[in-house]
């Protein structure tokens, strides 16, 4: 997975008003319904670069393998989703900012569906969805004590089995056979 730091650089440099924590959680909601690289660019940057600019085009590209790495991850079945954040040796409030944007970026990314996809959604998934609104809230200065880096960690976690949940809860309702 690329780096955080190198994907929040790529977006600085693009002009982007999100961090690279939004960003990921933002594409991940897209991908929930398939989007493509465009659509996802279209939500993360308010205008593409010139197509001449030789530096927007490799910063384009750190963002293209995000795509990719992500859409990978996101296709595999063994569940291996990685939740692009800050580095853990960070300072934890930057952290903790890092987890809160990434499921802002989630929500926003999902509630681009609107409500249609909610209501595909069965009680553990919507649950699920509702725990990510209260993480998106995280305060962020908290002070980085062993257990609340452990609870961190466990916070994380939970991001990524919740993201992979509404992934399958969202499929098993595409692939449903239809009755008539």
């Amino acid at each position: 997975m690329l780096d955080f730091d190198q994907v929040q650089a790529a977006l600085e440099g693009l002009g982007a008003n999100v961090d690279a924590a939004e960003a990921h959680g933002t594409l991940c909601a897209l991908l929930l319904e398939n989007a493509d690289l465009p659509v996802w660019l279209g939500h993360t940057l308010d205008d593409l670069p010139d197509a001449s600019d030789v530096l927007a085009k490799e910063r384009l590209g750190v963002l293209e393998e995000m795509f990719t790495e992500t859409q990978q991850q996101f296709e595999s079945e063994d569940f291996i989703l990685e939740i692009l954040l800050p580095d853990e040796d960070d300072d934890f409030g930057l952290c903790l900012l890092g987890l809160s944007s990434w499921c802002q970026g989630f929500l926003y990314g999902f509630g681009v569906k609107g409500a249609t996809a909610e209501d595909a959604l069965d009680d553990d998934a919507r649950e699920g969805l509702s725990d990510l609104l209260e993480i998106s809230k995280l305060s962020h200065d908290e002070e980085a004590s062993e257990a609340a880096q452990q609870q961190f960690a466990e916070i994380v976690e939970h991001v990524r089995i919740v993201t992979l949940m509404l992934k399958e809860s969202l499929n098993a309702v595409k692939s449903a056979p239809t009755v008539h």
